[in-house]
């Protein structure tokens, strides 16, 4: 490993990465803690809450395995794991308890005075999956006097399931002008927020980038740190995170070196009309700790306009700054691009 410049032949960010994501998925089993049913007639009932359906309530307990309860007989329960609570169609579910999920309420404490009626909940289910995202793919093509071909394609997709949430996010942009390659690139960033709470969280980030015009190889930023989601509905959010990174970077005709620095991220989707106009911004940006002390922007923002269920016209503006690129290149490239997308909600 080398911060000046030596080529390194392993990566070593990989072996930080594994331990990392090890003691994260370790961590989280050495906790005891237990869900607690408070029933009309004072007992008290503890146990690992499974779910309440079709009017009935399971709880796994130490001293009788899976028990059955009527739920007519609860009164109120607390949880140490998110509560996804569904209503029956003439429920009004209240504000300012909980964080709303389109027709669903994430909670972790059930009070008997909180507001909500027992008799309003259809069901409640621990570790809910749902996820939402999005995919693209625009081009073009001329012909004549002028010979262009263009073709790009994005994607996005965040999955939360409990205490955790998966984002992958996949860009790629190819062009050619009278037969000659003008533009090769790609990046990819896969994350995994690991949550201390209903809003903070610790980010492991992933990201990796290819430029063939910035004689760009390979760079690959590994990302930890801490976050917090200051908007945390399910369509409209905004988070944001920092932290130390480590840069692998590999230059065409350059020995590869390890870097280390600070990274930042935000993150943010805003949606009006009903969903039929769609705004957001991703944002990450990097900053050596050594060498030449480069900073790397890369942000993508845009908007789309639904054009029949779910499907939308969007528009794409994506800028990526280096401050010290590789010789003879400039600082900063840009990318619109504007397609055909398809929403993904569940």
């Amino acid at each position: 490993m080398s911060f000046g410049g030596r080529r390194s032949r392993i990566p070593h960010w990989t072996v930080l990465n594994l331990a990392l994501v090890t003691w994260c998925l370790w961590g989280p089993m050495t906790v005891n803690a237990e869900d607690v049913i408070l029933l009309k007639n004072g007992d008290r009932v503890s146990g690992d809450l499974i779910a309440m359906e079709d009017t009935v309530l399971s709880i796994d307990t130490d001293y009788a395995d899976v028990i059955q309860i009527d739920w007519e007989d609860v009164q109120g329960l607390t949880s140490d794991q998110p509560l996804w609570l569904s209503f029956h169609e003439e429920a009004v579910i209240p504000d300012g308890i909980g964080v709303r999920d389109g027709d669903r309420l994430i909670l972790f404490r059930l009070e008997p005075d909180s507001g909500i009626q027992m008799d309003h909940i259809k069901s409640i289910n621990l570790f809910e999956l749902a996820y939402r995202g999005r995919l693209s793919l625009g081009g073009s093509t001329t012909s004549g006097n002028t010979d262009t071909q263009s073709l790009n394609a994005t994607g996005s997709l965040t999955i939360n399931k409990g205490w955790h949430r998966f984002i992958f996010d996949g860009r790629a942009n190819r062009g050619e002008a009278q037969g000659e390659l003008t533009a090769q690139n790609a990046s990819s960033n896969v994350r995994w927020d690991y949550f201390l709470s209903k809003r903070t969280y610790v980010p492991f980030i992933n990201f990796t980038e290819y430029d063939k015009f910035q004689n760009l190889a390979l760079r690959n930023t590994s990302i930890i740190g801490i976050g917090y989601d200051i908007l945390d509905r399910r369509t409209n959010f905004l988070t944001v995170s920092a932290g130390p990174t480590a840069i692998y970077e590999n230059y065409q005709n350059e020995p590869s070196t390890i870097i280390p620095g600070g990274s930042w991220q935000v993150r943010w989707n805003l949606e009006f009309l009903g969903g039929d106009l769609k705004l957001w911004h991703d944002h990450t940006g990097t900053q050596d700790f050594v060498r030449d002390h480069a900073l790397r922007i890369n942000a993508n923002q845009g908007f789309s306009v639904k054009l029949y269920k779910d499907f939308s016209i969007q528009f794409e503006y994506s800028v990526r700054y280096n401050s010290e690129p590789a010789d003879g290149r400039k600082t900063t490239d840009t990318t619109l691009t504007f397609g055909l997308s398809l929403d993904l909600l569940g």
